[in-house]
């Protein structure tokens, strides 16, 4: 029968965080220690980081891209004044094509469940590179239907758009440098392509695209980088709260198990003895105490020496608690070479039967004992008493009880039990 957490038998010392999280705070520890220069972590961690950034990464874009679309068409106004001979297509492309598929895929975004639970992380870095792209191939396609004498400085918003990527939506680093590329191809062939555009100012407006190329890139480095030693401080700092949770939760069952036997020390058992008490006074249902005592085990030890009497010790546990879980019950070492244990709901003839099966299975042990005047093996005496729990009865009168049980048993020969109901 399985043991409810509060008659425990055994105390397993709590192990050390699993597996799967120690190697990952082991890679956590490595990967700060190293550096991560290409912004990249080692395949198990970098997944991690990108699942974990992948919500705040969603809310931002839903955020950024609904401002960056009304600084997109704002621009209206610059196509009026700079391009007015394709200020109709401009309000085509930016009012009645890039705006509505903007919104529906923002609504997406926000509402639906493949984009909200399903959708891969780096999903997000490539729709708002094509969303910057298309913005790109929008200034472009103005820029191929004009003759206006200022579209040369329509180019400068390419820039605009450049940074819309790198520096307000925060491409990850390595996603901006192909999208910087991309606009900065753009750009450049809109320069070559564009008929009459004065060659005086190629230079300068190469030159301010591709410098706001690098600069936001730049900065884009810079904040992923920080962005990916906050994680991994994060998750360091996780490791040692866990670590420290871990060695308290340690220090706390050490002091409740002998460690010898691995069983129950006597403090712990007497504070849970007694809420297994409480529980049978409520329920007005009987409780029995058990007490073992390893027959001669002072001759034992000096005749043997104390790590054969330790090992000889750890045996006899062994099997009283194996006999002692499959009734619920609760063990524990009492003190040098006695054992006791706490049983709830047993009748008489079952606990007749459980002493005499402990009690047995302590001799077939075989454990040579050659200076006991009992037997040729180690036994034991057993004092077992049960009552209801009633209120004329207290836990220290049965636990007194119990102890008086196994004096008589040991004053009567010992290799025996006496079983008492009251």
């Amino acid at each position: 029968m399985t043991l409810t957490s509060p008659s425990m038998p055994e105390i397993e010392l709590a192990a050390s965080a699993p597996t799967g999280d120690q190697a990952h705070v082991a890679l956590v520890r490595s990967t700060l220690s190293s550096g991560f220069p290409w912004l990249l972590f080692p395949a198990a961690l970098e997944q991690r980081f990108l699942t974990a950034q992948h919500e705040i990464r969603r809310q931002h874009f839903l955020i950024s891209g609904l401002l960056a679309l009304l600084v997109f068409n704002g621009f209206l106004y610059a196509d009026y004044l700079m391009v007015p001979d394709a200020f109709e297509l401009a309000v085509k492309l930016r009012v009645g094509i890039f705006t509505p598929t903007a919104l529906l895929l923002l609504y997406l975004f926000w509402r639906s469940p493949f984009f909200t639970q399903s959708v891969a992380p780096l999903t997000v870095e490539l729709v708002c590179m094509t969303a910057g792209l298309a913005a790109a191939v929008c200034l472009a396609f103005i820029l191929s239907s004009t003759v206006s004498p200022y579209a040369h400085l329509y180019h400068v918003g390419f820039m605009v758009v450049i940074m819309y990527g790198n520096v307000v939506m925060r491409l990850r680093f390595w996603y901006a440098v192909v999208y910087s590329l991309a606009l900065t191809a753009i750009h450049v062939a809109g320069v070559f392509m564009l008929p009459g555009f004065p060659e005086r100012m190629i230079v300068p407006i190469m030159s301010l695209v591709t410098s706001t190329a690098a600069f936001t890139l730049t900065a884009c480095y810079v904040l992923e980088r920080d962005e990916r030693r906050r994680y991994l401080m994060t998750e360091r700092e996780r490791g040692l709260i866990y670590e420290l949770s871990d060695a308290q939760e340690r220090l706390r069952e050490s002091s409740r198990v002998d460690d010898l036997t691995t069983l129950y020390n006597r403090r712990h058992f007497q504070e849970q003895a007694q809420q297994m008490w409480q529980r049978a006074q409520f329920d007005r249902s009987g409780m029995a105490v058990l007490m073992l005592d390893v027959d001669h085990f002072k001759k034992f030890n000096d005749h043997y020496g104390h790590p054969a009497g330790d090992a000889c010790l750890k045996r006899v546990a062994s099997v009283i608690r194996a006999a002692i879980t499959r009734h619920s019950g609760l063990v524990a070492r009492y003190g040098g070479e006695e054992f006791i244990a706490a049983l709830p709901g047993l009748n008489s003839d079952q606990l007749n039967a459980l002493a005499g099966e402990i009690g047995q299975a302590v001799e077939d042990l075989n454990i040579e004992h050659a200076a006991s005047p009992t037997a040729s093996v180690v036994t034991a005496s057993i004092g077992v008493v049960s009552c209801v729990a009633t209120p004329k009865w207290t836990f220290e009168k049965l636990l007194n009880a119990a102890d008086e049980a196994l004096y008589h048993a040991k004053h009567e020969g010992r290799n025996r039990a006496i079983v008492q109901s009251w």
